[in-house]
Order: C-alpha cells, then structure tokens, then sequence
C-alpha cells in the first residue's frame, strides 16, 4: 500500500513538472513573459508567486492548467499524509489517555473561569450600563462631536433605521474608491470600535448611499456619494463633503482655490494614500491582441485606429467603452494615454459611469476595449501595456503595480481639511494602517503592505543589477521624490514608516537601495544623481535607526516609461529596495 502511495505520488509530478512546461510555452508564445518551469517545480515561492500572477491574466488556457495544478498539489498533499498515517496513529494512540486526563482538568478549569467571569460581568444594583471605552490617540480638546464607539446596552431597543440620525462626516467623490473600497473600509473601521449593528441604506442613484449604527444608545449616519473624483474637490469646497475620495492627485489649481478654507491638501497631513491601482486595459477574453503601446492605445481611443485587424486582430470594427467625464479613472486615462499624443476621445465612445458596467459590456461583445480599474477586470483579459520604444510592455499585476513600475498604475486618495473633525482624522489615518491595507488588498486594489518579489537577472541589466539579483529579492515599494529636489513625496514619507515595520518584523535581513534617473543631461551626471537620491533615502532609514548595506546608482539604466514626458521622467527617477 505504501508502495503504491509513493508510485501515485511520483506519477502525479510527472503530470505537474509537464503541466509548468505547457504553462513556460504558453507563457513566451501568448505573452512574451518568459518563466522557468524547472525552477516552478523546486522552488515554493517562486512557483506560487508565477501561479498567482498568471492566474491574474484572465486567460483561459492559464486558468485550466493551474486548476490543474493546485488540484494535483492537493492530491500529492492528502497521499503524503496517508503514507505517513500509520506512524502518525501509533504515535497519537500513545498519548490518547493523557490527552482525556488533560481534557477533563481542562474542563473543570473552564467552567471555575466562566463562573468567575459571570459574576464580574453580572450588573450590580446601579442602572448604569457598562461602555466598553475607545483608545485613541490624544488630540487636541475640540467641541463635542459625535464619536464612533461601541453601542451600549440599550441597542437592542432602536430599530434601524431612522429617520434623524445625526451625521458623522459625509465622504464624496471617486467611484474607484466608493463602490466597493470605501464601503469595506468603514465597516471595517466599526468592527475596529467594537460596532456589529449597522444598517446601508441606498438611494435614488445607485453610486449614493448611507450607513446608520448606534453608538451610546444614540444613532449616527456617515453618508457616501461616489460620482466621480471631480465631486471630491467640489464637495469639499462647498462644504457638503469631509472627506473627498479621489482616483487621481489633487491639481495645483484645486490646491491654490481651496487653500483659504481647507489648508494645503498637497500636504502629507492632508493627502492620504490608500493605496494604488493599475489602470487596466481589457478586451474580451477571446480577442488575440496581448499587448499594446501607449502610442497605439491612444490611437484607437481617439478613433484613428478603428479595426482590430490593424493591430493584427480580428477584421471586426472596434467598440469603444469608457468612463463618464466625471470619472477619476477617466482623468487618468486621458492625461497618461491620450493628452500625451494630444488626442481626444472618439465621440462613438460609449460613456458610463459604473465600473462594472463598463465590464460586463466588453465581457460581452468581441469587438469591445475599454479602461477599468485592476479590481473591475472580470471576465475580460488585460492587455501589456508598453511606453513605446526601449520600454518593454508590461502587464498591470499586484507587483508592477505596487512598484508603480506599469505605465498605467495609479495612487488612490483620501483628502481631508486640516481643520477636519477628529473622527475624519481618525478614519483616515485607519485607511492606511496595516488594518486598513489588508481592507485595500481584500477589495482587489493594492495595498502598500510590503510584499516580496523574486527578481532575475536580464541581458539589458548592468553587471551589479544581476549581480543582487542572484543574491537578494526586491521590495514591492519604489521610494520617489517631489520634483525638483531630494525630499520624499508623501507616498514616500508613509513608505519609509512602513519600510522600518517590516524590517523590525524581519531582524537579521539587509537592505541595498538601487537609484535611477531620467536621461536628460549627461550620463555621469545622472548616474551621480541617482546616487543622490539612494543616498538620501539611506539617510531616513538611518535616522530611524534602520542600517542599509550598500547603496548604488544606476543613472539612466532600465527606465520604466519614456523621457520624453516630465510624467514619464519622473516615474524613471526613482530608488528601488532589495532585500538580501
């Protein structure tokens, strides 16, 4: 019998050493990405992390044979389990009689604790009921604003909802945020203050809704309107808005105008990151078209482009989806894709407002193409996405976009006045905590939880890249500066706090940082500005108490996006982290 197991089992590797060889040809024939399939079958880590990825493509042929393969790993599991059973039996009936000893003094024990608790717990004869208290940080003495606390004794006797619940704060603005993230996000940060009695409440519109909890035998109502990343700023500035959700960075003429009243949102204080987004290309999954560049991309969305069969497709005339004019994902697309080649939309595009209506259209029609955030592609493939010539195309997953290495990742933003209420202050600062990330990563978006990546050596790279990367693994972060000088963006400033927990939760690990420039001006001088800039980061980590092996500088080495943009410049200038 056990022979038989060990025979199943290497049968059973056979299948899956062949199953990542189909996957490595498919892989470099449908989307030039090359993996190693030897490399699959004896390294853990890299085998789930190429999985995942893949898996992430929408592709077909890629999710039947991973299916595939994770049911054979479950089946190579279960027998290895079995062939060590009877050992396993033998072992666990040796100790089955001091287990029930143990179990019976366990249980005597329980039951002393819980009579202990009752009593402690029971009400004395004050009517009093008990509040379990909130900790918070300190802040400022403000006037009396409603708290988010966990409901008291008395919840059971108000039926929600009602009809004059007083309002907390009101949070308008991107639908990339408010139809699934800022929702998740707030019921999150209740069960993080102890409140499991809420009620949604929709209405007329269906990008416009409320919730409504009880809190000291009281009931509140936070509400969200998710019209688009343009209603953030106007909210805001009207005042019917305290938080603004927004899918792009606030404009320099939105700063100027809102600065009297709100104080600078630019500011680190003012402008959260809650995460990041890749701005998904997507047909339809039996469309062949793999990948696209920017110049292209533009092209057929401005209608200059109108058949598949000129990009090598399918002879069918192209349907254009896209976002509505209020849309953040749709400012995105036209300051990344089309004002870039000074094109505008096609006026046959079909307009919408809903995210995953947008998705389910093009899951529906072959001829169909449209731009959606990463978490709404669906049923639909995604599309590599490259800046044109000496960038290689670049499909949007969880690490290109963390990296904002793909051409079309994005910043997720929370903007709040500076002399926003301290419940504002306190769910936004909740939004891009470790709790508040994982929420991101459950919603499909990316959080800014640090991951790990395996990184190979390429034939472009320099000798000292592929020197490390035979060494070490990088960082899913890439540390960028504000133009014009060495001091950090504001994702920046919340990365290196994020960077210095990760270390503390991983002792014993080196850290290398790898600077890059732009290629404008002479080559020597880049190379020493992107020293400058690795150089600079190094001293924040030190001043944190957080040493750094080496520090290089690459200068105009492996760009991520065309210098012939100031956007394409800056993503270029960036430092990357290895972890050795």
């Amino acid at each position: 019998m056990e022979n038989q197991s060990v025979n199943q089992i290497a049968e059973q590797e056979r299948e899956l050493l062949s199953l990542f060889q189909s996957l490595e040809q498919l892989s470099l024939s449908q989307f030039d990405i090359t993996i190693s399939s030897q490399k699959m079958f004896d390294d853990d880590e890299y085998r789930n992390l190429v999985l995942s990825e893949l898996y992430e493509l929408n592709h077909p042929e890629f999710i039947t044979i991973i299916d595939r393969c994770h049911w054979l790993y479950k089946q190579i599991n279960q027998a290895a389990v079995y062939a060590a059973a009877p050992e396993v039996i033998a072992q666990s009936n040796s100790a089955n009689h001091k287990k029930s000893i143990l179990m019976m003094v366990s249980g005597l024990v329980l039951l002393i604790l819980l009579f202990v608790v009752y009593q402690v717990m029971s009400p004395s004869t004050s009517n009093t009921p008990i509040t379990p208290s909130v900790t918070t940080a300190p802040v400022v003495a403000v006037a009396p604003t409603p708290s988010v606390t966990p409901a008291t004794s008395n919840i059971n006797a108000i039926s929600l909802p009602v009809e004059n619940a007083q309002t907390v704060f009101s949070v308008h603005g991107s639908n990339t945020i408010g139809e699934k993230l800022a929702p998740a996000l707030i019921e999150a940060y209740f069960t993080e203050h102890g409140i499991t009695e809420f009620v949604w409440q929709h209405g007329i519109n269906p990008v416009e809704r409320s919730v409504q909890y009880v809190a000291d035998g009281q009931v509140f109502q936070i509400n969200l309107q998710a019209h688009g990343s343009t209603t953030a700023f106007k909210g805001l500035e009207t005042g019917i808005a305290d938080i603004g959700m927004s899918s792009r960075r606030v404009k320099p003429s939105e700063v100027e105008s809102l600065r009297p009243a709100l104080g600078d949102l630019s500011k680190v204080g003012n402008e959260h990151i809650i995460g990041l987004d890749g701005l998904a290309v997507i047909v339809n999954q039996n469309n062949p078209i793999s990948k696209l560049s920017t110049d292209a991309l533009a092209n057929v969305f401005a209608g200059k482009i109108n058949n598949w069969a000129q990009l090598g497709g399918p002879d069918l005339p192209i349907k254009l989806f896209a976002r509505d004019v209020k849309s953040g994902t749709w400012d995105t697309f036209k300051n990344l894709v089309l004002k870039k080649f000074d094109l505008s939309l096609a006026q046959n595009a079909t307009r919408l407002e809903s995210s995953t209506e947008l998705s389910t259209l093009v899951s529906q029609d072959e001829a169909a193409i449209g731009f959606i955030g990463l978490n709404y592609i669906q049923y639909n493939k995604a599309l590599a996405i490259s800046e044109g010539e000496g960038t290689a195309a670049i499909f949007p997953t969880r690490f290109t976009i963390g990296t904002e290495d793909y051409a079309l990742a994005r910043r997720l933003y929370l903007y709040t006045p500076t002399n926003a209420s301290n419940q504002v202050k306190e769910f936004s600062q909740f939004a891009i905590s470790s709790a508040g990330q994982a929420i991101v990563e459950k919603s499909g978006l990316i959080s800014q939880n640090i991951k790990v990546e395996s990184v190979y050596p390429m034939a472009e790279a320099p000798e000292i890249y592929n020197k490390y990367a035979d060494l070490g693994k990088r960082l899913s972060l890439n540390f960028r500066f504000n133009y014009g000088d060495q001091d950090l963006d504001n994702k920046g400033k919340r990365d290196l706090d994020r960077l210095i927990e990760f270390m503390e939760e991983n002792p014993g690990r080196r850290l290398v940082l790898m600077g890059y420039s732009d290629s404008i001006g002479a080559k020597l001088k880049n190379t020493q500005l992107s020293l400058n800039r690795a150089k600079a980061v190094e001293k924040e980590l030190q001043a944190r108490g957080i040493g750094v092996m080496a520090v290089e500088g690459l200068g105009e080495a492996l760009p991520v996006a065309n210098n012939d943009n100031e956007s394409g410049r800056e993503r270029n200038r960036r430092v990357e982290v290895w972890l050795l």
